[in-house]
């Protein structure tokens, strides 16, 4: 694949070139694509340093590589050095002539915000000059859920509370089949495009626990060794900027409290479908969060869960097919400290083994996540972290690094009774429908 690129007034297009050995890791492309980039308010776009170009480069177009991405402008050596460290493919690029580009050492830092309860959580422990980089789906034909109504509305709210948000449209969610990021992390795309307009020295991610250490799943992993963050740290730090995750050692359940109490809370809406104040209600994360807010206040499992439980294909999809459930860890937190919800409820609590699991360490902060934060706020960070969440002992690290859940013969069991009495309603109920 050959990949160039041209600033055009208010828009940086990137134009890339699928050669016949790429086109079948994505056929709708075709012979030729391009993705752009743009503010909101229609500034002209800054000049962008070629090596952090490159960067957005690959992580727009990696998918779609099969063997070779030759990059149309010259980069640095010590850039294409660094590419050597994805093995899939190869990276070379027109000359290896242009100098590299240095870290800001009076830079701030970025947060990649999506106006949801982990990003705004990142937020509320990151030094006050932190500045918000949203990135607006450019509006499309293509058939979506998504709505930035709420987002937008956040970026509003914390415009107004102070903070210089930066809004890039971009529409590189397009290029991929069903629509979306076509790795992970594009969507920080705009914060190291804007990176040295804004003098930005590092970017944030509201990449929380369960994502970074691995208990979403079936295991717990050390995300310092991982993979994942080998390959992103090392092409951040070529390019002169950190790559940050601020509550990383923070649960779902521990972010849904900080912004709970914490006063930048009011700006977050977890739904990506409803409009402002008005979550969509049908899906999986409304599901979760409207849970997880219930077991927070120790109160009954709302109605509208249970709503959701026998009304909503989405959510029973999530609860049926995913095995085990992604964050599943977090839903028996939540159901071990919400009352009711009758006969389904009670097999979803048996099935996420909400009667045994030890889920308190979800509260509290894992301390060992501090190498994960940039070093140039570190040690503001877990200051806050610790006075808004506490750190956890060393029994509850132990439960965490512990952390297994295995689709087995038993899990099985549970999971077709769970199914049963969502597919089958029981004879009481289907009676009071009848009659």
């Amino acid at each position: 694949m050959r990949i160039s690129h041209c600033f055009n007034g208010d828009k940086l297009i990137f134009n890339f070139f699928p050669e016949k050995l790429d086109r079948p890791r994505n056929p709708k492309i075709g012979s030729h694509g391009e993705f752009m980039f743009r503010f909101s308010d229609g500034r002209d776009f800054p000049s962008v340093h070629p090596d952090r170009l490159a960067l957005v480069a690959i992580m727009n177009t990696l998918p779609f590589v099969e063997e070779t991405l030759k990059i149309g402008w010259p980069v640095s050596t010590s850039f294409i050095d660094a590419t050597r460290i994805i093995s899939r493919i190869k990276i070379v690029s027109e000359s290896n002539d242009c100098p590299p580009v240095k870290r800001n050492i009076v830079g701030k830092p970025a947060l990649s915000f999506s106006g949801g309860a982990d990003s705004t959580a990142a937020l509320a422990i990151m030094p006050l000059n932190t500045e918000p980089v949203f990135m607006l789906r450019t509006e499309s034909n293509s058939r979506t859920l998504y709505d930035s109504d709420a987002a937008l509305e956040s970026c509003r709210k914390l415009s107004r509370l102070g903070y210089q948000v930066n809004i890039v449209e971009s529409d590189f969610e397009y290029l991929r089949t069903p629509v979306g990021f076509p790795t992970d992390l594009s969507i920080a795309t705009p914060a190291i495009l804007i990176s040295e307009s804004r003098g930005f020295d590092s970017i944030a991610f509201g990449t929380i626990l369960e994502s970074a250490y691995g208990t979403s799943g079936p295991d717990y992993r050390n995300y310092s060794d991982s993979s994942h963050f080998r390959l992103w740290s090392k092409l951040f730090d070529a390019v002169g900027l950190g790559y940050s995750l601020p509550v990383a050692g923070v649960s779902e359940i521990a972010s849904s409290k900080l912004c709970r109490d914490h006063p930048l809370g009011v700006v977050h809406q977890s739904c990506i479908r409803g409009k402002w104040d008005k979550p969509c209600l049908k899906c999986w994360k409304c599901f979760r969060k409207s849970t997880v807010m219930a077991a927070l206040e120790s109160g009954e499992i709302p109605e509208i869960s249970i709503s959701m439980l026998h009304d909503s294909s989405e959510v029973r999809k999530r609860l049926l097919e995913d095995k085990p459930i992604k964050h599943e860890g977090v839903l028996a937190y939540s159901l071990q400290r919400v009352g009711g919800g009758g006969e389904v409820v009670e097999a979803l609590r048996l099935l996420t083994r909400s009667d045994s699991l030890k889920t308190e360490w979800m509260e509290f902060w894992y301390p060992k996540s501090s190498e994960l934060i940039d070093a140039s706020y570190r040690v503001y960070s877990v200051e806050k972290l610790k006075r808004h969440l506490g750190a956890m002992s060393s029994d509850q690290i132990s439960e965490l690094e512990s952390w297994k859940n295995v689709h087995d013969e038993v899990r099985q069991e549970r999971l077709n009774l769970l199914s049963q009495l969502l597919n089958y309603p029981s004879i009481i109920e289907r009676a009071k429908k009848r009659f």
